[in-house]
């Protein structure tokens, strides 16, 4: 039993060793172009229809989405004989929207963005469910607003609750670039 267990082992090794042959294959290109694709277009009447490239990419950065997918010079263009003013555009998905102003130059002016139960950043989960043991959250609002495409301020309010008890949270992230930490929650206990 003993020369059968070492055999064993002996031709484990040795087919192992010849199963490390090294293979070279072709050189592959993969490429990935996150733009959103253009489903219907009528800038006449103020109409655009796009579908996303991938999931969540409206909700992750919409001012971003809004400036790679709407071309506002060619709706100034398409509109010129109305002598257009300040100009308002809304991009809408089924979690929230985003509102623009333009000037009449096509410059950017402001946003503001509201979406419901999106996905937190981590760095805030981990801060929400550490000082509240015991409790789940069971939806969220997040509200931004900008100044060109600077968010300038951005707040989450989040419901939770356990058992019969419920809370309300307001959150303000704090800015990036400080290490005090993650945000300032006010409680509003209803």
């Amino acid at each position: 039993m003993k020369k059968f267990i070492i055999f064993s082992l002996l031709c484990g090794w040795v087919l192992t060793s010849y199963s490390q042959e090294i293979i070279q294959l072709e050189e592959a290109e993969v490429n990935f172009q996150p733009t959103a694709k253009i489903v219907f277009e009528d800038m006449k009447n103020g109409k655009l229809i796009v579908k996303e490239a991938y999931a969540k990419q409206f909700e992750s950065n919409p001012i971003r989405f809004l400036s790679e997918n709407f071309d506002i010079a060619k709706f100034i263009e398409a509109n010129e004989d109305q002598g257009l003013g300040d100009i308002i555009v809304r991009i809408e998905s089924s979690k929230g929207y985003l509102k623009a102003n333009y000037d009449k130059n096509g410059d950017l002016e402001k946003t503001y963005q509201q979406f419901n139960d999106i996905v937190l950043p981590y760095e805030l989960i981990q801060k929400l469910y550490v000082d509240n043991p015991g409790w789940s959250m069971t939806e969220n609002k997040y509200l931004a607003r900008s100044h060109g495409e600077e968010i300038v301020h951005e707040k989450y309010v989040i419901k939770m609750k356990d058992g019969n008890n419920s809370r309300k949270l307001k959150i303000d992230p704090l800015p990036r670039n400080t290490r005090s930490g993650v945000a300032y929650i006010e409680n509003d206990d209803e």
